[in-house]
């Protein structure tokens, strides 16, 4: 790097050398309509009935879909909770993935799921490095990944793809073997996700974000970078399965 004096030029050319290697590269939402909440519940409650016809959205989750809505449709009012005070209501961040902690059986993965298969059906989509992709997402479940890695060794299909949904994360075990060799797959993988801002994670898991538990599986690195990375919310309530 050139220490002397710079001009015009030379920051020109820095800001292309920035721009062409996508450093600080970020999601550029691709704008529509104001969000009709009345519709956009409808739609989910068929879309959760076609699954199963007990799925219903009640005072327990309402919060939740409404505000997963609103960061579906890019809309700035849209809000989350305090991962340190769980029932403090804050501004969320469209341009964060999502993290959803709860009980066994509260509905985390079942929201996920469902707010994936509106945002197929409206078609929604979002740029990221000027490249439009369609702003849905495949579930893996933490325990498969840990799998995958221990038959092929492979573990970086996962790091590097744009929308990423990881289901039950912190089930799945710490170490992994492959070839004698010991890794904390899904904190590598969160690590590298967390130093990027052009991707998107979203996470279903039992622990919560600011949990110690969280701290002592993953360790503080990634710890740090999770409210970077996602705005937080809580289902809580009863185990709908049984219901």
């Amino acid at each position: 790097w050139y220490m002397g004096k710079v001009n015009e030029t030379q920051i020109a050319n820095i800001l292309k050398f920035m721009q062409d290697r996508h450093v600080f590269a970020s999601i550029e939402r691709m704008t529509y309509c104001p969000v009709d909440m009345e519709f956009a519940m409808s739609v989910i409650e068929t879309i959760g009935t076609y699954r199963n016809p007990k799925f219903r959205i009640d005072d327990e989750n309402r919060f939740v879909y409404e505000n997963m809505v609103r960061w579906v449709h890019g809309d700035t009012e849209m809000k989350c909770v305090s991962p340190e005070k769980k029932k403090k209501v804050i501004p969320g961040d469209i341009a964060k993935g999502i993290y959803i902690a709860g009980n066994t059986g509260t509905g985390k993965t079942w929201c996920l799921d469902i707010m994936s298969k509106y945002t197929q059906l409206l078609n929604i989509g979002i740029k990221i490095v000027g490249e439009r992709h369609a702003l849905t997402w495949g579930g893996f479940r933490a325990d498969a990944i840990i799998a995958e890695y221990q038959q092929t060794g492979e573990y970086y299909r996962f790091a590097k793809q744009p929308i990423i949904c990881i289901h039950d994360l912190g089930t799945e075990s710490t170490d992994a073997l492959y070839m004698g060799n010991r890794m904390n797959v899904l904190r590598a993988i969160l690590e590298y996700r967390g130093d990027r801002s052009d991707q998107i994670t979203l996470i279903s898991s039992n622990i919560p974000m600011e949990h110690k538990m969280f701290t002592d599986k993953y360790g503080d690195r990634v710890a740090s970078r999770m409210r970077e990375m996602c705005n937080y919310f809580e289902l809580t309530g009863q185990d709908r399965r049984k219901l």
